[in-house]
């Protein structure tokens, strides 16, 4: 699994989401299941690879598999309860 993340500096809309995720992956023991990427949205070859992604806003959080698209928010970090269904992490 993995966890991309479409980010600007000095966002903290951004850094609050990247917190939260970390915070429920640390809490479930996923930190070392879960590869984590985080792409700057405000650089050029940010900005290519968000417009390939179809990502137009900060902070875009991508889960994914095998280079397939499991979930996607936009604009706000993932509900728990969501997260850990998707990572498979029992209850």
């Amino acid at each position: 699994m993995k966890l991309v993340y479409f980010v600007k500096q000095d966002c903290s809309a951004c850094e609050n989401a990247k917190q939260k995720v970390g915070f429920f992956l640390e809490k479930w023991g996923m930190t070392d299941a879960v590869e984590i990427e985080a792409i700057d949205a405000g650089t050029e070859d940010g900005l290519v690879e968000a417009a390939m992604r179809g990502v137009g806003d900060v902070p875009t959080i991508i889960l994914e598999n095998d280079g397939e698209e499991l979930g996607r928010w936009i604009k706000k970090a993932p509900l728990s309860d969501e997260l850990r269904e998707m990572l498979g992490v029992a209850a």
